[in-house]
């Protein structure tokens, strides 16, 4: 998964450097008007759906991660306004966090080059002790739950490939007259497959909420028509 999509400049957070640093929140989402698509958790499936399709694709190593569709364009999302603000549809918590994020060992990281952190403006992160204050307690908070979400999603992807529920959603569209575009290295689950596994791994499934994930994700590509709609 592409954890560091919207960094330019990240940094470890430390106490001792940053003491000054100060936080500003923003809803000013311009960072992400590139992508076209960002990773997702599974607990996220079910409003995303309502807004925007949810998709699988591999990372570098081949291990499958989950997805939202912003656009059925090559490069670049229409989910912002002229502000930079995400437009009437569900904003992902990947792009919530920015410009913060939390490695594997546990370290909070952030994007020095970021126009929500600076000395200047803002909620200060440190206390006159260096000790934390409310404001990073509350984003160290919201990090760990992102990171206990995404674990659980990587496991509920790696069962998916285990048990071969994956398959190829290649997808053309034509968004200008004449010109399709062709959206590949994606991939859905398979409702036929899906249906016929055992019944211990269903009832597996119904208790960690993986089952209720694989229907929102279903679900979802409904609002192919919906993502292509605004975006003309």
């Amino acid at each position: 998964m592409p954890e560091l999509l919207f960094y330019k400049e990240p940094a470890p957070l430390n106490r001792e450097a940053h003491k000054a640093l100060k936080y500003k929140s923003s809803t000013d989402y311009r960072f992400t008007e590139d992508v076209n698509s960002v990773p997702l958790t599974g607990i996220e499936f079910f409003e995303a759906s309502r807004d925007m399709p949810v998709l699988f694709s591999k990372d570098n190593e081949g291990h499958y991660f989950p997805l939202a569709l912003l656009s059925l364009m090559e490069a670049g999302h229409k989910q912002l306004d002229d502000g930079g603000r995400w437009e009437n549809s569900y904003v992902p918590a990947f792009v919530r966090r920015y410009p913060f994020a939390m490695t594997d060992e546990g370290t909070v990281c952030f994007d020095k080059a970021a126009g929500q952190v600076g000395k200047e403006e803002g909620d200060a992160l440190f206390d006159e002790d260096g000790e934390n204050s409310e404001t990073l307690s509350n984003i160290i908070s919201f990090l760990n739950n992102y990171d206990q979400q995404y674990k659980n999603t990587r496991a509920y992807c790696d069962e998916c490939d285990e048990l071969e529920l994956f398959t190829p959603f290649n997808l053309q569209v034509l968004v200008d007259k004449d010109k399709p575009l062709r959206l590949e290295g994606l991939y859905a689950i398979d409702e036929k497959k899906l249906a016929e596994l055992p019944e211990d791994k269903i009832n597996h499934w119904f208790k960690s909420g993986w089952l209720a994930w694989s229907y929102a994700h279903q679900h979802s590509l409904g609002a192919l028509k919906r993502l292509l709609k605004k975006q003309q």
